[in-house]
């Protein structure tokens, strides 16, 4: 007898039952010295996030996708801890950190926002601790690579999960902005390639979160940034072809470092597949698709040093879209 295929639905609700026990990790002041400097202390800090933005996003999603109460009552739960308890955000990577783990809690708080459980009085407590705690944050990232990527999408999905469209819209100027500045005619984001052997990475990691503001933007007001051309002659859709060549057998070629970082093998857990399962629905490349087909279910780029997802751009990007 053929035993059926495991989909993306099914390692969701694998990850998600596993979380219904996890508890939540909140600290009063959470510190998260940088990476490069202190990488020992930015893991074991980081990972105190990391866990529960991975329950309470797998639990918020099963909530969607099956209308479960125990899994929001558990993504609840983790929102509130964190509203509750933390107080402020600090160390050299706080603000990047924050941004790129965050917006997993406020993707899951989409998600279960209409649940009955979920107070609008909880709701605004939550809300309070990202203006209060979070957003001065990443607001005031002075970085124009990666980081502020991840910070204007960080402030999009806020913005959208408050219903205030005047400030959403300033910060789609702000990503349009970002577009012009930060790529190149060819598609190379400058910032990055300075990296060494981690530049083909950054490009990757600055292009995670672009992709993913342009699909909440998508969602909210049916402007089509994948496609768009800034006046400068620059796109979205060039800068990922481009790195679609490198990062998809032509790893030889990559001008900045003969040797760029790159996962020894692929898996549904492995960065770029993540990007390239959402690109292939938005962009219906054949290319996408053969890339990604034999990996799947794609759950996200999993972080090697501690098991759980890295950042929250694409994590099970099949079930983002339909929403």
């Amino acid at each position: 007898m053929l035993m059926e295929p495991i989909t993306a639905l099914d390692r969701l609700l694998e990850e998600a039952d596993e979380s219904l026990s996890a508890g939540a990790h909140a600290v009063w002041v959470w510190e998260i010295p940088g990476f490069y400097q202190d990488t020992a202390g930015h893991t074991a800090a980081k990972r105190l996030m990391e866990v529960d933005v991975k329950t309470a996003y797998t639990t918020a999603l099963a909530y969607r996708l099956t209308g479960t109460s125990a899994y929001a009552d558990t993504a609840r739960a983790v929102l509130m801890d964190w509203a509750a308890v933390n107080r402020e955000i600090a160390g050299a990577d706080g603000p990047l950190v924050s941004a790129y783990l965050g917006v997993g809690l406020i993707r899951a708080a989409e998600w279960i926002k209409g649940y009955p459980g979920w107070s609008m009085a909880e709701q605004r407590v939550f809300t309070d601790w990202l203006t209060v705690v979070c957003l001065p944050l990443w607001d005031g990232i002075p970085l124009r690579n990666n980081w502020w990527n991840w910070s204007l999408y960080a402030q999009l999905a806020l913005f959208r999960f408050m219903e205030e469209p005047e400030r959403f819209a300033g910060e789609v100027t702000a990503f349009k902005e970002q577009l012009e500045a930060s790529l190149s005619i060819e598609g190379f984001i400058p910032e990055e390639t300075q990296r060494g052997r981690h530049s083909l990475w950054y490009h990757y990691f600055a292009l995670a979160p672009a992709t993913a503001a342009a699909k909440l933007i998508l969602d909210a007001t049916g402007e089509d940034l994948f496609r768009w051309v800034t006046p400068g002659g620059k796109s979205l859709q060039t800068a990922l072809e481009l790195f679609f060549h490198y990062g998809g057998g032509h790893l030889q070629d990559w001008p900045f470092d003969p040797e760029p970082i790159f996962p020894a093998s692929l898996s549904g857990g492995t960065w770029p597949l993540d990007l390239f399962e959402a690109m292939s629905k938005i962009y219906g490349k054949a290319d996408y698709e053969r890339f990604v087909a034999p990996h799947r279910p794609v759950t996200g780029g999993i972080n090697q040093n501690t098991g759980f997802y890295h950042s929250y751009a694409w994590v099970y990007p099949e079930l983002q879209f339909g929403e």
